[in-house]
């Protein structure tokens, strides 16, 4: 199969008919990773968001390493669904997406910056724990609330500190609760 025949059936995932959009979710998942160079560039192209994210469900299946910073690029579209999922799918590509996120975990869009942060949070590796700590200091709740998760995970007097400093000087119920949760959890 070709890369036209790959990107048109890329175009029928947001048709109508549930059996067209299933038989172009195969066309594409089968002619992977041949053609994962035409999955990246059309990830980038501005389509629905539900293309996006089944585009992003297929190249997250395939732990293709060359997805990552495509992936990363995602954090910063303009739908909050699209930057999930890309947030999510870097999460599972674990270790392997840090460089990348840690990266992006310092973006002037605070939008990406809390998707990286909600991802290396996921992830949770002690190699992180800096980029962490500073995130729980972040002006935007939304990434505070976001290093909490890999803060308690992570655990040890650095991430129990920082966790205590978030919970002092948080206005955000949400993330004060899941501070105090996760500063109980490395209590017991």
């Amino acid at each position: 199969m070709s890369a036209e025949d790959v990107r048109n059936a890329i175009k029928d995932l947001n048709d109508l008919d549930d059996f067209v959009r299933l038989e172009a979710e195969n066309t594409v998942a089968m002619n992977m990773p041949e053609e994962i160079e035409v999955l990246h560039e059309e990830l980038l192209k501005p389509y629905h968001k539900n293309i996006k994210v089944t585009l992003i469900d297929i190249v997250k299946s395939f732990k293709d390493p060359s997805s990552i910073p495509v992936l990363a690029e995602l954090l910063y579209d303009n739908n909050k669904w699209v930057r999930r999922h890309a947030s999510t799918a870097l999460a599972d590509y674990g270790t392997d997406a840090l460089e990348v996120l840690n990266k992006e975990a310092k973006s002037e869009d605070w939008r990406a910056r809390g998707q990286a942060v909600w991802a290396i949070s996921k992830i949770a590796d002690p190699s992180s724990l800096d980029v962490l700590i500073e995130a729980s200091k972040d002006e935007k709740s939304y990434v505070r609330s976001g290093s909490v998760l890999g803060l308690g995970a992570i655990g040890g007097p650095e991430a129990k500190k920082a966790l205590e400093d978030l919970i002092e000087i948080e206005e955000t119920g949400f993330t004060k609760v899941n501070a105090q949760a996760a500063l109980d959890k490395m209590n017991e």
